[in-house]
Formats: structure tokens, sequence, C-alpha cells
């Protein structure tokens, strides 16, 4: 293996400027190309001196456009490539959506920007589905992103399950009638103004907090929210109430876990933004009870309901399994341990890495084969 130096896309970023009418037409014209979509792709060149200096038989990038961007041309190295949302996806889920993202489209010249953003999403949609298809493997941490690369001539775009490290044993998940004070739910982690949380944070304050707080009268109940970042104006409108801590930064997200009666994942609540979701794998390692939208099984077959999560169509479902398991320690238990189990087969990153590199062994030997063939 060679590590190389650091490269920093900001040292081929073009640099803003002044410019005269002329420039500035060119310049919307240059705004679909794959540099200015795809700044990464600046680095090609030092990227692939590099490549053939070391001698590489492969290319692996992992969870990286840039990566992407600046290898996918390099010719006669077979690439693998493991990913995660496809580049478009995000910006065409808050375009789709543009009140609960702050975009404005109130006047003509707002909504020509918006079909402008439109047209630039769709060529950087074009261009990572060009790019995709130079290299040999795309696996990808979600079934829907396998079959979206798949369902655009793809001949071999796989689902490789996402990973995170093995975590120390944890203490059995609180018991609710043993915790001094309110009901803890942790009902986000991760980048409050991040899109899949943006959509969660609007459907938990508009949806389900009602018929939730409904649910539970007077009993007390916490819902935290952890994470850096800036809800949207149009999520924070509906977050007021009291019982919704939003923390920030957490020094400790284990203890977090260990200490809530369950975690609560919507970031699929919006057929627009249908993803695998990380913070399920931190949850299931933990043994914690999570209670989450259906939809998450799109993208993740290992969930099951019942197994290791409680899955809800409808926020009055969702709201439902909730004051269920704060009810049923017993059932908190089960499917917290079913998780477990689930992340010990499946999501641990010493058994993800291990079938990457098998998979990435039997892309070479096809790059090898196929050479002799032709020899």
């Amino acid at each position: 293996m060679t590590v190389c130096p650091t490269l920093y896309v900001a040292d081929v970023a073009e640099p803003a400027q002044a410019q005269n009418l002329v420039a500035r037409i060119l310049r919307v014209s240059a705004a679909l190309s794959l540099r200015r979509l795809f700044p990464a792709s600046g680095l090609g060149p030092t990227v692939e001196r590099r490549v053939r200096e070391a001698g590489a038989e492969a290319i692996l990038s992992i969870w990286s456009w840039e990566a992407l961007a600046a290898s996918y041309h390099i010719a006669g190295v077979p690439k693998f490539v493991y990913y995660g949302n496809p580049d478009h996806l995000p910006p065409q889920a808050r375009l789709r959506n543009p009140e609960l993202f702050g975009i404005p489209t109130a006047s003509w010249r707002d909504r020509l920007w918006w079909r402008w953003e439109w047209v630039r999403n769709e060529r950087r949609k074009q261009l990572n589905i060009r790019m995709m298809h130079a290299c040999e493997v795309t696996a990808n941490n979600s079934v829907l992103d396998a079959e979206f690369y798949r369902a655009h001539g793809h001949a071999r775009s796989i689902y490789l399950q996402n990973m995170w490290p093995p975590v120390k044993a944890s203490t059995p998940p609180v018991s609710v009638q043993d915790q001094p004070g309110p009901v803890k739910i942790i009902g986000s982690v991760g980048n409050l103004g991040a899109t899949g949380n943006t959509f969660a944070l609007a459907y938990l304050g508009r949806e389900l907090l009602p018929r939730l707080f409904e649910r539970f009268r007077d009993r007390p109940v916490e819902i935290h929210l952890l994470g850096k970042g800036t809800l949207s104006p149009a999520a924070a409108a509906s977050l007021g109430d009291a019982r919704v801590k939003i923390r920030g930064w957490v020094d400790d997200i284990h203890e977090e876990f260990r200490s809530a009666a369950m975690f609560l994942v919507l970031t699929n609540v919006n057929p627009d933004f249908l993803v695998g979701n990380t913070r399920i794998l931190l949850a299931w390692a933990l043994g914690t009870c999570v209670v989450m939208h259906e939809n998450s099984r799109l993208a993740m077959p290992e969930i099951q309901h019942g197994v290791n999560a409680l899955l809800g169509r409808t926020p009055d479902e969702l709201a439902d399994l909730i004051v269920a398991a704060s009810d049923d320690h017993a059932l908190r238990q089960r499917i917290g341990e079913g998780g477990r189990q689930t992340f010990e087969i499946y999501y641990r990153s010493d058994i993800v890495v291990p079938t990457m590199m098998r998979l990435v062994q039997e892309m070479v030997d096809r790059h090898r084969a196929g050479q002799g063939a032709s020899a």
C-alpha cells in the first residue's frame, strides 16, 4: 500500500472574480461543466500520476465523490467505488420541497433561479452516472442506490452494507420505570440542517409530536435532538414545545443512547429522499430500541419489524409504537437485542471491510483474466 500526500480540492477550485458581461455569460455556460460541478476532477492529472507511479492494480474510493471525480478517468486500472447517496439526490430533494428548505419561489426571478438550479442538478446527475460507468464496480450502502445505477446501465452495481466500528458492550437499555425523570427519546442525531434531518424534524414537529403528546397526556417525556447545525425555519417553527430539547453537540453520544428509552428515525419519511442511515448502526451496536418510519427498510433490507426495529407507516402508528415501547421494558430489550445481533452479523466494520476486500480482489482477478484473454 502506498500512502500519498493529501490533496486539497480548494487548490484547484476556480476563484470567484469580478467579470464583464461576456465573461459572465461564458461563466454561466461553464456552470454545467464537470470541473464546476465536481471541482475535484481538477485533481485528476495529479491522482493519475500518483497511481501510475505506485504501479497500482486497483483504485478503491470510499464515501467520496471527490475521489470518484479525481480518479474515474484513469484507464487500465480497475476502480471500486464504495458509495453513499448519489450526488444529485440531496439537491433534488431540496428543490422538490422549496418551502421546507427556504428556497424562494415567489417572483419570476426566484422561479428562474429554481429552474436553473434544477437544470444544473440534472447535469450533476448525468455526470455522476457517467463517472460511475467508468468504474468497474459500484458498491452502494443502499439497495435503492444500487438499483438506481443498475437501472442506468451499470453492469456491476451491487449492495454492500454500511459499516460502523465495534462498540464496547453497553449496559441493558434503561427501564423507563426506573428513570427518575421524563421518558427520554432521542429524536435526531447529526447535522440539524441536513436534508434527511430537515425532512425528519419537520415531520416530527408537524405530524408526530402533536399525536405523541396527546397520548402521553401529563406523563413526562422529552425529545432530545443531538448534533450541530441550524434547523431550517420551517422545521424550527414546529419544534417550540419545551419538551423538545435541542442539545447541539454532545460529548458522549454512546452515553446519550444508553440513557435513552429509544431512538427515533424519521429521515426517510419523504419519498423524495430515501437513504441508508448510519446512526441506525450506532443504535443497534449499543442495543438501543429503534422506532422508525417503514420507508427505512427500502434502503436497508436487514430492517425487520418486530425483530430489530418497530416500524410505522403513519404518524398515528409511530406514536402508538413509541407509547407501547415506553410501557414495555421487555419489548425494548427484545428490539434492542435484535438490533445488536443484526449489527454483529451484517454491519461491523470488521465484517464489511473483509467482504469489500474480497470483492476488490475479484474485480482485479477479472481484469487480469481479461488482459490475458486479449494478449
